[in-house]
């Protein structure tokens, strides 16, 4: 009985010869891609940060837990200059009130060692101030954990402050897919995150004050809240 042919050995220059020139590119686009990520030093990465943070058009900055900012866009600190409502002390950022400051805190220590689990729960918080005509929106969320970052573990959580004084733009084809709200009561909706009256938004938007309440009125209803301000912390998550 004739025995079965023999595979060709794996030594073979010749079956060699098929797989050199593919194993030597993906070798070669190996090399290129750890050369790269090598050359990547923290100063790149601190730069790109920078430069992501100043695209936002809130106060946002990278924050370790025990509350020291680590990387902040202009806008965050023009808010924290004005130490009304919170402010960078020696120990970190503290809010004017002590309940605000355990709850930022709190919140900090949650973003940063439960990132897994998203934006903490009672994200975002309204920070009442005293000189400003309205109040401070604070959001904390997860951050990234980079290794150039000098906290435990490397992480950070990412503050945004919403000045509402400033003006915040809000999508409003955002709260009509999202709550079901008609053009005016999204219009309402927006004035009235920009820190606007409810008869203040009524005469910008040409529109009484009676239609105004009333739009406010299904506003609530349908995006579930009671009160002003915990309308305007829901409508914090689609703000631009």
């Amino acid at each position: 009985m004739a025995s079965p042919p023999r595979p060709p050995a794996t030594d073979d220059p010749r079956s060699r010869g098929t797989y050199e020139p593919v194993l030597k590119a993906e070798n070669s686009a190996s090399q290129y891609m750890q050369t790269q990520q090598e050359s990547i030093t923290p100063r790149d990465v601190l730069v790109a940060l920078t430069y992501g943070l100043e695209l936002a058009r809130h106060g946002a900055m990278l924050v370790a837990e025990d509350g020291r900012p680590q990387l902040a866009n202009q806008a965050a600190l023009a808010i924290l200059q004005k130490k009304d409502g919170i402010l960078l002390a020696r120990s970190g950022l503290v809010a004017d009130r002590a309940s605000d400051t355990r709850l930022l805190h709190r919140l900090l220590h949650e973003a940063i060692y439960s990132p897994q689990a998203g934006e903490p729960k009672d994200s975002p918080f309204v920070v009442e101030r005293k000189a400003a005509s309205s109040s401070l929106i604070v959001r904390v969320v997860p951050g990234p954990g980079l290794g150039c970052w000098d906290t435990p573990e490397n992480r950070t959580a990412l503050l945004k402050l919403y000045d509402q004084d400033l003006g915040l733009i809000v999508d409003e084809r955002a709260l009509i897919s999202l709550y079901g709200l008609t053009r005016g009561e999204a219009a309402l909706a927006s004035k009235l995150v920009q820190g606007k009256s409810i008869e203040d938004a009524a005469n910008e938007l040409c529109i009484s004050a009676h239609t105004a309440r009333t739009h406010l009125k299904r506003i609530f209803m349908k995006t579930d809240t009671h009160r002003q301000p915990e309308l305007v912390v829901r409508m914090m998550m689609i703000v631009n």
